[in-house]
């Protein structure tokens, strides 16, 4: 090795990491380094006994700032690991550990697992030792439990696994005996008669993964299923796809049809489709709302021209009273239906603030907690007499493991020390009726939507007969609901449990297959390490099962002012669920929001967002994006069908995204983004949103794979929205659609695209900046709606134009579906 001549400290990382197992269906593979100086001296050694060194390659540097270096190994036909090491002033540094490059053999079969847990009657709980699932074989991301209101990923390998309660499981084999590119997907099934988790050994079980059973339904015998999907083909999602299948098969879902919920229902547009407002952060946690704080957000949201549409009223506007339900400040419950006193308006009077205050909004929602309220009803309410309630008993023993690390004061009111703690419910029989009068009371005063908080605290109430009553309460909320307010007009929060996450709502049977808005992950922002990069991360992961499921996910509320803005908002523009803001009074941010919405054809404004979560790439799910120093983001894709095109969506990820984070963009990056929809023999543009730039991808089937499309970096808080759109040849020019580039999800405007020899037409569903890359703009014709029109250009290079195409709303589209526009070669 040569001793570099630069004095500057040396950053550098590697693809694939330390740690990490990758495959390569070639004979040779190759390996990058990424690094902040040219003059970096690199080496890799391999367990054959080869050596090589790294040499610098010329790459659009996508942010600049680092380098891409490259060489190629021969693989043997069998595993092959790499060791790094490199120069740092003179020094010879030897990386720890090594990464892992495993050949696509094929050889291998898929493989099916399955346990049947069955409880008989008069048998309450059960914990089975899965037989099949050798902790010592694995490692890879748990979904797991921590807390009492939230499922979120973990890496963890299995032999480790502790007693949080998992709900699916995704691993990567660490024993050479087995197959090196499967993926084993486990998922605990629970059924409408008991629920199902897996945690370790508890104390005196010998090492394992268990599974463990409660007992729902009091009469019936009762059946759980743990199911596994061994998948070779080194996709992640074949293994996901197939276990969620097999579970589909056990429980008898298969034939569910999953649909989604009516746009409008009795006349009323659902408040999910429109840009949302919420309280909570707004006017501050924990502080309750009141006319004059009201007033002072409707004036500023009036004022700053934001066209709400749907309004929640958060927690804190019902009437809950201290005292009854325990000792201390924290012991509250609901005493009626009616809002506080301090709000200083009637229920009617609050709901018109707001409607009369923002003549966009058409729905207003309220915050409830499924059981009423957090500690909930009064135990002196005079509710407890009219629905003939009862106290039900709380402990922690139903979910061993959260326990041990108390609870959270912020989201739950119960007390793991308190022994006696109850909760006073209508029994389920009334369940029901106390959730149809209580929501007809509320839209008596103008609700048309409500957001049910803290459902998965029900799992908490004790014993059979407990279970009973969390399942009846939940189903009475729906049912009432749906009745009331029109069909889907829940966003159920906090309800990350085994119903949802593995059970009968989320495969289907309690709902009829009909999708539910279901808050995806915790509060965005809190007060945490690392809180908005895992937010990011903890989404992203969820959708893996929950996109699966009947379950439309919801990213949570965020701030347009405050907060990493753009950051989280990029998010939202790639979830299908509800878009909420929740800005401070005179703290809003124009840019952000509008990159959000935009107006159709009829003048009004609707979200420009995916009707797909974005989830992320299978071929990097196993990549360290989480780590210190440089090295890869969180990447994620989402695909548009009516724009034959994908959006790879990256953020920074690095030291709680306070470190840059670089990246090597590669042909199988790209292959894996568009996935089965890839358009043959077509050349595709890479258009970097962001950074204004420009690179393109030949899909032909000899991939050269030592030669990155691209080397990217993004600095601290940053994002980058990269379009992938194909180019149709019309007359002697190519042309890629962009989409609307004044929008985050601007792929989403292509409603319709139609390719013939002479002209392409793109019907666009919103006004915006409509962006094309031509090869040759020097004879484009560009018309909407019949009409021609003028559009600028930038030049890319020597064969590449983006031209802008400006739409606008005018009386003239007001009659039209979409603007038309076509564009075709003189």
């Amino acid at each position: 090795m040569v001793v570099p001549t630069s004095t500057e400290k040396l950053d550098i990382c590697f693809v694939p990491a330390v740690a990490q197992t990758v495959f390569s269906p070639l004979e040779t593979f190759a390996v990058f380094a990424i690094a902040n100086r040219p003059d970096a001296q690199i080496e890799v050694s391999t367990s054959d006994g080869d050596s090589a060194t790294f040499n610098l390659i010329k790459v659009p540097s996508i942010g600049g700032g680092y380098y891409t270096f490259t060489t190629t190994i021969k693989l043997s036909g069998k595993p092959t690991t790499l060791k790094y090491s490199y120069l740092s002033n003179g020094e010879k540094i030897n990386l720890d550990g090594y990464a892992t490059v495993v050949p696509k053999s094929g050889h291998s079969s898929d493989e099916e697992y399955s346990t049947v847990v069955e409880l008989k009657q008069q048998q309450d709980s059960a914990s089975v030792k899965i037989p099949w699932l050798n902790i010592d074989d694995w490692q890879g991301w748990a979904w797991v439990r921590p807390r009492a209101t939230w499922i979120e990923p973990r890496w963890v390998p299995l032999r480790k696994f502790g007693r949080f309660g998992a709900h699916f499981l995704m691993l990567q084999p660490v024993n050479h005996s087995i197959d090196p590119a499967s993926t084993l997907s486990v998922f605990p099934c629970s059924s409408a008669e008991a629920t199902v988790h897996l945690t370790g050994p508890r104390d005196g079980e010998e090492p394992g993964i268990y599974a463990r059973v409660r007992r729902t339904k009091g009469s019936a015998v009762a059946k759980v299923y743990v199911v596994g999907q061994l998948a070779t083909s080194a996709d992640v999602f074949d293994s996901v796809n197939g276990a969620i299948t097999l579970a589909k098969k056990y429980l008898g879902t298969t034939d569910i049809t999953y649909y989604d919920p009516p746009a409008y229902d009795r006349g009323i547009i659902s408040p999910f489709s429109q840009l949302g407002f919420c309280t909570w952060s707004s006017i501050g946690e924990h502080i309750r709302p009141t006319a004059e704080k009201l007033r002072n957000l409707v004036k500023s949201l009036k004022s700053a021209g934001i066209p709400i549409g749907s309004f929640i009223i958060d927690d804190g506007w019902q009437d809950t009273r201290h005292g009854y339900n325990g000792p201390g400040e924290k012991m509250r419950g609901l005493w009626g239906f009616d809002i506080w006193a301090g709000m200083d308006a009637s229920f009617k009077d609050t709901v018109s603030i707001i409607k009369d205050g923002l003549d966009s909004v058409e729905n207003v929602g309220v915050w409830m907690a499924l059981h009423a309220y957090w500690n909930s009803i009064a135990s002196e309410s005079p509710l407890v007499a009219k629905y003939k309630m009862r106290p039900f008993k709380l402990s922690p023993d139903c979910v061993p493991g959260i326990k041990d690390d108390g609870f959270d004061d912020i989201q739950t009111l119960y007390e793991a020390d308190e022994k006696d703690q109850v909760w006073w419910l209508p029994p389920k029989e009334l369940a029901y009726q106390f959730w149809k009068d209580y929501f007809a009371f509320c839209a008596d005063a103008g609700i048309t939507f409500v957001k049910i908080d803290d459902q998965s605290f029900s799992s908490f109430l004790a014993g059979v007969e407990g279970a009973e009553e969390a399942f009846a309460l939940w189903d009475g909320m729906n049912r009432a609901a749906n009745e009331v307010f029109g069909v889907g007009r829940v966003i159920h929060c906090m309800a990350h449990y085994e119903r949802t996450f593995n059970g009968d709502i989320g495969m289907g049977l309690a709902t009829n297959g009909m999708r539910v808005v279901f808050r995806n992950t915790d509060d965005f922002g809190l007060e945490r390490p690392n809180v908005h990069r895992d937010h990011i991360h903890y989404n992203l992961m969820n959708c893996i099962i929950t996109s699966r499921m009947t379950l439309i996910p919801d990213a949570d509320m965020f701030m347009s002012g405050a907060q990493w803005a753009d950051y989280h908002a990029v998010l939202r523009a790639f979830f299908p669920g509800p878009v909420l803001l929740s800005d401070k009074a005179g703290e809003h941010d124009l840019r952000v929001i509008h990159k959000l919405i935009a107006k159709t054809t009829s003048g009004h404004y609707e979200l420009v967002k995916s009707h797909q979560a974005a989830e992320p790439l299978s071929s990097r799910i196993w990549e360290p994006s989480l780590d210190s120093g440089i090295g890869p983001a969180i990447k994620a894709g989402s695909y548009f069908p009516a724009a034959n095109s994908s959006s790879l969506v990256m953020w920074s990820s690095r030291d709680g995204a306070t470190s840059p984070s670089t990246d090597v963009l590669l042909p199988s990056d790209i292959l894996d983004l568009l996935g089965p929809h890839i358009l043959e023999g077509t050349k595709y543009a890479l258009w970097f949103s962001e950074m204004q730039k420009m690179v393109t991808f030949a899909n032909t089937s000899i991939l050269d794979a030592a030669i990155p499309l691209a080397g990217i970096t993004l600095q601290p808080e940053c994002h980058e929205i990269i379009i992938v759109a194909p180019f149709y040849k019309v007359g002697n020019i190519e042309i890629a659609p962009l989409g609307l580039l004044n929008k985050y999800a601007g792929l989403a405007a292509i409603a319709d695209t139609k390719v013939g020899e002479e002209a392409l037409e793109l019907s666009i569903l919103f006004e915006g900046e409509l962006g094309l890359i031509v090869t040759d703009s020097s004879n484009l014709k560009v018309s909407v709606n019949g009409q021609p029109v003028i559009f600028t250009s930038a030049v890319l290079s020597r064969s590449a134009t983006l031209a802008l195409v400006d739409l606008k709303y005018s009386e003239e589209v007001k009659g039209s579906d979409y603007w038309t526009v076509k564009v075709s070669c003189a």
